[in-house]
Parts: C-alpha cells; structure tokens; sequence
C-alpha cells in the first residue's frame, strides 16, 4: 500500500526597498501594511543584530527595545507598525521587519535617511513665509496635510484638487505651504503630516511673525 505524503511550502515574499526621508526631530511610521498581525513580527535595525521591536502571539509577547532608540518606539500592537519619534541622525538606516506565519513570510525593508534642517521661521509682517515638506514630487497615494490650531488649513493628494484659501497657497508639486501677506496671528506651530502607503511622517515647525 502506497502512503501519500503531503508537503506544505511556506510562501516569502520580500518588497523592495522603500526610502524614507525625514528631517531630525520628526516622527515616522513605518508601514506593514497588514490590518492585523496573526503570528510573529520581528522589526531589525541595521545598527542593531537583535530585534529592537517584536510581537509573537503565541508566547505572548510584544517588546520594544530601548538601547540606542531611548523610549523612542512605538509598536502598533494590531498591524506591527514601526513608529520612531523625535528621531535623530544617529538613526539613519535600514530598517527590516520579517513577518511569518504558517502559510507565509513576508519581509519589508525602509531605508531611513535622517537629516538635520531649521525647523522654524522668523519673517516681518507682510513678507511671504514657505514652509517646506522637503517632498521633491507627490506622489499618487500620498496624502499632505497643514493643521494650525488643531484646524487643517490646507491638504493636498494626487486625487484631489489641491486646496487654497486666501492667503495660503500649496505648491501642486511639492505640498509646500506658502503664506503670503504675513500677519502676527500667523505666529505659532504649524504641523505637518505625510501619509503614504509606505509610512507617515509628523513634523512640526515654529513661525514667528514680528512686527514692522
């Protein structure tokens, strides 16, 4: 009597690179891409041999090392997501997440490149202010948008038309903001948010308007 054997092949699966540019100071997700992460994910750095963030359902695990990044990681504990805050220089570089399961493995790298930039602006009133993503094309999933008060004062994203008010103009290239006809009011935080399918990055710059 012949027995037959069945043999189950595990799919990898590996992305290409995706580059990430952010400015020291700024925080940055690093996407999955996954809703929920059934088994294992194990986040590496390129600075570092041992994982400096994992989930591992089965043993109950999810850590986030400290070491180099000092409380500065954030683990989304559904989807395995990599948020790095108030990032520096120092960590610059590729970033891998191995994510396994039964059926499959799945292996994502970011190369993240930091680097240092003003992140705040002193103008006269009246003179025109930009503020500057440092995106140099939109791309067509990504998303920008310019809140000032906890209000979104201007957004754009390739699907839409890009939203103008008054005084603000957004650049359809580059998402930079410009103020024109600067006011004392306009003095304060402006936020910048950077979403993609790749990651989102949070940034925030000081303007300071003064008077003639």
């Amino acid at each position: 009597m012949t027995k037959s054997v069945s043999v189950c092949f595990a799919v990898v699966s590996a992305d290409a690179v995706k580059p990430v540019s952010v400015l020291v100071g700024d925080s940055v997700t690093l996407l999955t891409g996954l809703t929920y992460i059934h088994d294992v994910i194990q986040w590496r750095s390129d600075h570092q041999n041992s994982p400096v963030a994992e989930i591992d359902r089965k043993a109950g695990l999810f850590n986030t090392s400290d070491g180099r990044f000092t409380d500065k990681l954030q683990l989304d504990c559904l989807t395995g997501s990599l948020t790095i805050r108030n990032i520096g220089t120092r960590h610059s570089g590729l970033y891998k997440a191995d994510i396994s399961s039964s059926k499959h493995t799945i292996h994502k790298t970011f190369n993240v490149t930091v680097r240092d930039a003003v992140k705040s602006e002193l103008v006269t009133k009246g003179e025109t202010v930009t503020l500057q993503t440092n995106v140099t094309e939109i791309q067509k999933d990504d998303q920008i948008l310019w809140i000032f008060g906890e209000i979104v004062i201007a957004e754009i994203n390739k699907a839409a038309q890009r939203f103008n008010k008054g005084r603000l103009k957004l650049n359809n290239q580059t998402g930079s903001l410009n103020i024109t006809n600067t006011k004392t009011t306009d003095s304060g935080l402006y936020e910048l948010k950077i979403s993609s399918s790749r990651h989102i990055i949070l940034r925030r710059i000081t303007v300071t308007v003064t008077g003639e």
